[in-house]
């Protein structure tokens, strides 16, 4: 089995954090967000990162990390947003380009899995298999594709729909046999971007879809709300400080808190913020905010902010 982890979209609803970097290296916790995603991969399972020209080197750089993984990054031809394949297009772009003829795992690179990915594996018997988490919010559930299920299988997918027959998302956790690649390829020629259509299309062709239900944490990195959630959720009540970290005067940490390499916290209130590599914080109370990599923060009050990498600001 290959699995596609699909990193290719720009995020511009988390700019200025993606500006100059994919929303699947954002940090989460402890590391990056796609991190998260391969370390919970079977050694053996052939990984397949999608991304595009604009973050082909910061992907390569992170993949160094992992040399005992069967990783390879796939580098389409898109440079902006305006030129972006789709994630069912950039699937099938890969299928072709890399002749795939197996078994393939979807992912999306924008999600927190907490589930065991080998209980995932162990359900799957050659039939198409998405992974579904209860939102328990109808209102919510007009933002995801919905699952109306029936014995363990899908009777009725709807994508993102005005009045859900359900509370039960499809996350982006996919598995389809070989058989259906040609299904994929031949859907995305008109839908490129429509991911969970190709559930629909292959219902109406009388597939069964099995579904992998889970209870486990579940986040879809769709905003600076859902990404700042996120954090707390996997940080919890703690403070993480990595090496280097250089603390001067009387600091006060409240909630969930990392503090990066190489950071320097003076006289400073700190609150549910994740503060990035090399950051200079003086004299500020930081509230529900992400502090990128190399900023110089003096004599602030910032509250549910992104400040751009390298910023320098002073009161």
């Amino acid at each position: 089995m290959k699995c596609i982890i699909l990193a290719g979209g720009f995020a511009t609803r988390l700019w200025p954090l993606t500006e100059n970097k994919a929303k699947p290296l954002l940090h989460l916790k402890d590391k990056p967000l796609i991190s998260h995603i391969v370390e919970k991969l079977p050694d053996e399972v052939e990984i397949i990162v999608s991304t595009n020209a604009a973050f082909e080197e910061e992907f390569k750089e992170w993949a160094k990390g992992y040399h005992d993984k069967k990783l390879e990054i796939f580098v389409e031809d898109s440079a902006s947003d305006e030129f972006k394949k789709g994630a069912l297009g950039a699937t099938a772009f890969v299928i072709g380009e890399k002749k795939i003829d197996e078994d393939l795992m979807l992912l999306a690179g924008d999600n927190y899995f907490g589930f065991d990915m080998s209980d995932f594996f162990d359900k799957y018997d050659e039939n198409p298999m998405l992974a579904a988490y209860d939102i328990k919010d109808l209102n919510q559930a007009k933002k995801f594709g919905v699952v109306v299920q029936r014995e363990g299988h899908v009777y009725e997918f709807q994508e993102k729909p005005e009045n859900p027959k359900s509370t039960l998302v499809s996350t982006g956790c996919y598995v389809f046999p070989k058989r259906n690649l040609k299904d994929i390829v031949d859907y995305a020629k008109q839908h490129n971007d429509d991911l969970g259509g190709i559930f629909e299309y292959l219902l109406k062709k009388g597939e069964p879809i099995k579904v992998f239900r889970f209870d486990e944490k579940w986040i879809d990195i769709g905003s600076f709300d859902a990404y700042l959630k996120a954090n707390r959720e996997l940080i919890g009540d703690n403070v993480i400080k990595k090496s280097e970290v250089n603390e001067q005067g009387e600091n006060k940490y409240i909630g969930s808190v990392y503090l990066g390499e190489g950071v320097s916290i003076k006289n400073s209130i700190i609150d549910n913020t994740i503060v990035l590599n090399g950051c200079d914080i003086d004299n500020c109370v930081i509230r529900n905010c992400v502090i990128d990599d190399n900023c110089t923060l003096k004599n602030l009050d910032l509250e549910r902010k992104m400040i751009r990498q390298g910023s320098k600001i002073t009161k």
